[in-house]
């Protein structure tokens, strides 16, 4: 075949008939429809590789596949060409013509990688991959061997060219704008897919409208190429296994990046496991442990390889009660998860105040429950020393006024609540000569004087009863009564005013005696305002006391 290539003299001779078998057609546009789509699929796989040799495999076999693909879409485009000539091709510039497909497919796969991409690098790529997929074409072309005599028409190439261009920067700006639109992101790899394999096509059939055979027809009626049939179906099955090859090399890839993902994920919870500072212990269903971490041998005093298939009811003994709390809630669909504090018991035996969150999973076979503990004994230290310092007089040690308020509250309250006929004697107390100990001997006498009082009045009281620190020098005796409060109290007055009058010696040496006057009030309150009343009341009786004669006992009459 002698080729005039570019001449714009065309050879002497008649322009021979040619013709496209349209299965064939289809066929070759599938095929770079379907590398161009998988292509797609690599290149967005291969930005989700951690390992940089990874990323870089999938991009190869994406440009690999596409590659082979689209010389294979080229191949079958011209096995689908028919003269009435006998064609046939060259081996080896054949197979050398895949090269530009391969550059062009690298592109390709490089630039949907990419991160950054401008109207630039649009426009580079597309470029790149027109210009590789056109070089591909014509070289492919080269490869004919028939008597004919094959020229190109030169508006006809370029326009094949710019086609090629155009399409692959359409392509690639398709899949740009689906990424963007949340609406068509899952649609993107087929949109461009579809956009880049008519661009392979197209440049391919655009460019053998530009060559024109002429010579003496050999057949009355365009024939096929030589060995079609067994051409075709090599080039069909050899793009097939490349793609094929290609998406196994990168399902093995992402397993092994699952693996490696599930294998930090699983080291990262068993740091956490290990690592937590409350207490995780595991069980099957029933209550046995399965596994516990190192926060809940510290709390509990038990190595974890000898309580491993132990009951947790050795250190929980209300386990089995919250755990059936937790599959009741789980069963009315409310939560899985069960929140109570209960006690523990450390190896040694003594007690540990807990707060356990129990949650159970029921997952397709798999049934066991998880508990979170918290060792609660510094929590209640705290509280308790919180609650002392807001209910204790710092001085004395005795309640203070909130202490007696609450004090009080919680006798109405469960008086009332157990309908017990329980009433409450006040018996409000001050200082007779207390002021003159401050001014004379200073505020240290004073406070010695408050504390020795605060000592001997707990002496006169039963055992239920309480005194606290009102402020000052005052002081409110608690007495509980059911039935003759004027006795009990007229008995308790008076034994308070012999045990203070008694002689104090300072440290300091010097003796000092100080009386009291005793206001009293009596009633049954059940709510915060009767309480407050009842206080008032035994203040306003107190009062009266000191009007008159010092130690007078007064009884509220209001």
């Amino acid at each position: 075949m002698t080729n005039f290539l570019f001449d714009f003299v065309s050879p002497a001779g008649a322009i021979i008939l040619s013709r496209y078998a349209g299965w064939m057609v289809a066929l070759s546009y599938f095929i770079a429809v379907v590398a161009s789509i998988l292509a797609m699929h690599l290149a967005d796989l291969a930005t989700q590789f951690q390992l940089k040799r990874d990323q870089k495999v999938a991009l190869l076999s994406g440009a690999i596949a596409l590659g082979a693909a689209v010389w294979s879409m080229h191949f079958l485009g011209m096995l689908a060409f028919e003269l009435c000539v006998t064609v046939k091709y060259a081996p080896l510039p054949t197979l050398l013509s895949i090269l530009p497909a391969f550059v062009a497919s690298w592109a390709a796969m490089r630039w949907i990688s990419h991160t950054e991409r401008g109207v630039k690098h649009l426009w580079l790529g597309g470029v790149i991959i027109g210009l590789g997929i056109g070089v591909m074409h014509y070289s492919g072309m080269l490869a004919i061997r028939t008597a004919a005599t094959m020229t190109f028409k030169p508006w006809w190439v370029m326009m094949s060219v710019v086609v090629a261009v155009l399409l692959a920067v359409l392509a690639l700006w398709f899949r740009q704008q689906c990424e963007r639109l949340q609406r068509l992101r899952a649609w993107r790899h087929l949109v461009s897919g579809l956009v880049m394999g008519a661009a392979i096509t197209l440049m391919h059939y655009v460019g053998m409208a530009a060559a024109t055979f002429v010579g003496i027809a050999e057949f009355v009626e365009p024939a096929p190429t030589v060995d079609r049939w067994y051409l075709s179906t090599l080039v069909t099955l050899g793009a097939m296994t490349l793609i094929g090859a290609a998406m196994a090399q990168n399902m093995i890839a992402r397993q092994r990046q699952l693996g490696r993902d599930l294998q930090f994920k699983e080291h990262q919870m068993r740091v956490i496991f290990q690592n937590s500072i409350d207490a995780i212990v595991i069980t099957d269903a029933k209550g046995f442990i399965n596994m516990v971490n190192r926060a809940f041998e510290g709390m509990f005093g038990y190595q974890a390889q000898l309580i491993i298939g132990k009951h947790i009811s050795k250190m929980i003994p209300d386990w089995k009660q919250l755990n059936a709390y937790a599959k009741k809630r789980r069963q009315l669909d409310t939560t899985e998860k069960m929140v109570a504090e209960r006690k523990g018991f450390h190896a040694d035996g003594h007690e540990i105040p807990l707060r356990i969150a129990l949650t159970r999973v029921v997952e397709n076979e798999s049934n066991f429950c998880i508990s979170f503990l918290m060792d609660m004994t510094a929590f209640h230290t705290q509280q308790n020393a919180l609650e002392k310092l807001l209910t204790e007089d710092p001085l004395t040690g005795l309640f203070n006024r909130r202490g007696l308020l609450s004090l009080m509250r919680g006798i109405a309250s469960g008086a009332h609540a157990h309908n017990v006929n329980r009433g409450m004697i006040l018996l409000f107390l001050d200082l007779d000569g207390f002021k003159a100990v401050n001014d004379q001997l200073g505020h240290a006498a004073g406070d010695e004087v408050l504390i020795t009082v605060s000592q001997r009045i707990p002496s006169v009281l039963r055992e239920d009863d309480m005194v606290c620190r009102y402020g000052g020098d005052e002081f409110v005796i608690l007495l509980t009564f059911t039935d003759h409060p004027e006795t009990l109290a007229s008995k308790i007055a008076d034994k308070l005013i012999d045990t203070i009058q008694k002689t104090i010696r300072l440290q300091s040496g010097q003796e000092i005696t100080v009386g009291c006057s005793i206001g009293v009030a009596f009633a049954w309150p059940q709510k915060r305002e009767e309480i407050e009343a009842l206080l008032q009341k035994a203040d306003a009786a107190m009062y009266q006391a000191k009007k008159g004669n010092a130690g007078k006992v007064i009884f509220s009459s209001i």
